[in-house]
C-alpha cells in the first residue's frame, strides 16, 4: 500500500509546516496549479480518495472520514 497526500492550497511553505506539525510520515505532493485535485476529482480539503492497485476508486470520503472505517477498507484491499 502506498499513501500519498496532495496539497494544493495556500503555499508550499504552509504545506511543509503542516506536514512537520502533524508528524506526517507519508509522501506529500505539492501542486500549486490544483491540477492534481482536478485529476482525482477532489473538490475540498480533507478529502480521502482510496484507489486500488489498478487506480480504480474504491472509497470517496469528502470532508471528515472515519479512520476506523478507512483502516477496515485498507485491510480488505490487502
Amino acid at each position: 500500500m502506498t499513501v500519498i497526500g496532495i496539497g494544493a492550497q495556500d503555499d508550499l511553505a504552509f504545506a511543509e509546516r503542516f506536514a512537520s506539525q502533524t508528524g506526517t510520515t507519508f509522501t506529500m505532493l505539492w501542486s500549486d496549479s490544483n491540477e492534481s485535485w482536478r485529476h482525482f476529482g477532489v473538490g475540498r480539503n480533507s478529502s480521502v480518495r482510496l484507489l486500488d492497485g489498478g487506480g480504480n476508486l474504491v472509497e470517496d470520503a469528502p470532508g471528515h472520514f472515519d479512520p476506523t472505517g478507512l483502516s477496515d477498507r485498507l485491510a480488505a484491499l490487502a
